[in-house]
């Protein structure tokens, strides 16, 4: 996949999603914890239904199951996901409340979106040794500087704006307007934004006025959004802003 000049040329700041952009679901650790507690689920089966949450959220069709903790800062959002994730994987509406409760245990103890794409840290290095800046932007539950440490790469970032701190979650423009303000006031067409969800990321970023480019690794928005930009990655993308940089300037 080709990533088009136009999202490479005066990018000064990245502003990343976190889940499934810089880390990534843990399917086989949800599908073991999901068939431990009564639902028999495979990974492949909830890659699936991740993507039918996606688009879900797009419409307004998510699940919102009632479960303990869905009044912690991030909780109520994230039991939309993975509650309508489980439901579209077959699970019957009556269960999500408990397994959404197990979930979270494991999730407030290591976050089920854990795995990091190989070659992240050395392309955020280098991105970051041309000036670049990185900043997260995410929707999330408050934990994910605790997060980035334990899994060693909170050296990537500049900054961290969690939404589950700062109290506005995407869409919204006003959290792009932060990182950028955190990031030193980088203006808005040297901005650009990569995350994996239309509903948030992308019409959070085209409400900020910034730059935009969809993830979708399993293919989840297939036939979807021809017109919005797709890249392979955030590891990708770093690495080719940072030779169109370099390139620049020699």
């Amino acid at each position: 996949m080709t990533i088009a000049e136009s999202l490479l040329t005066d990018v000064e700041l990245v502003c990343l999603d976190a889940g499934n952009t810089v880390i990534f679901l843990d399917h086989a650790r949800v599908a073991e914890l999901c068939t431990e507690h009564g639902f028999s689920v495979t990974e492949e089966t909830l890659i699936t239904s991740e993507g039918e949450a996606k688009r879900r959220a797009e419409d307004d069709t998510m699940i919102d199951a009632t479960w303990k903790n869905r009044q912690r800062p991030g909780a109520t959002g994230w039991g939309r996901m993975v509650g309508t994730m489980l439901f579209c994987a077959g699970a019957e509406a009556r269960s999500l409340g408990e397994l959404l409760d197990v979930l979270w245990t494991e999730h407030c103890d290591l976050n089920l979106w854990r795995n990091v794409p190989t070659g992240f840290s050395g392309a955020a290095a280098a991105w970051k040794q041309t000036g670049g800046k990185i900043v997260v932007v995410s929707n999330s539950e408050g934990m994910l500087t605790k997060l980035f440490a334990r899994l060693g790469i909170d050296g990537a970032f500049d900054h961290v704006v969690d939404s589950g701190l700062v109290g506005i979650e995407k869409p919204d423009p006003r959290i792009f307007d932060i990182a950028r303000e955190k990031a030193g006031g980088v203006a808005k067409e040297r901005t650009l934004h990569l995350g994996d969800m239309f509903s948030t990321d992308i019409l959070g970023a085209l409400a900020a006025g910034i730059r935009h480019a969809l993830i979708d690794p399993y293919n989840h928005y297939e036939s979807r959004h021809a017109d919005v930009p797709r890249v392979p990655g955030a590891v990708e993308v770093m690495v080719a802003l940072t030779l169109h940089r370099e390139h620049k300037s020699h």
